[in-house]
């Protein structure tokens, strides 16, 4: 799978996180995951080279600091390394050896 899509995949698993642990089954942690993940693969754009995207690092950053003051950080932390990471490693898997 292309990096950019798994990216794209990831953020709209995330979105689609956020509305199911608002609205049917709240829970807390869950919607910090779901906000983490959407994040987390949104930061990075996939082209030739991975680029930061300063836009949703931004919002990562402070909803980073608003999860560690009021609400739940792990995962917060789990859910933007999992969004961030995945498309990365099918990146660098993917990438031709030279």
């Amino acid at each position: 799978m292309d990096a950019n899509r798994l990216a794209q995949a990831l953020s709209l698993l995330g979105v689609a996180a956020y509305a199911y642990f608002l609205w049917l089954r709240p829970n807390q942690e869950g919607i910090a995951l779901a906000l983490g993940l959407a994040l987390g693969g949104a930061s990075f754009a996939y082209g030739e080279r991975p680029f930061p995207v300063p836009l949703f690092l931004g919002l990562f950053g402070l909803l980073l600091l608003l999860q560690a003051l009021f609400g739940h950080p792990l995962p917060f932390l789990l859910g933007g390394a999992l969004g961030a990471a995945l498309p990365y490693l099918a990146y660098r898997l993917r990438r031709p050896a030279r």
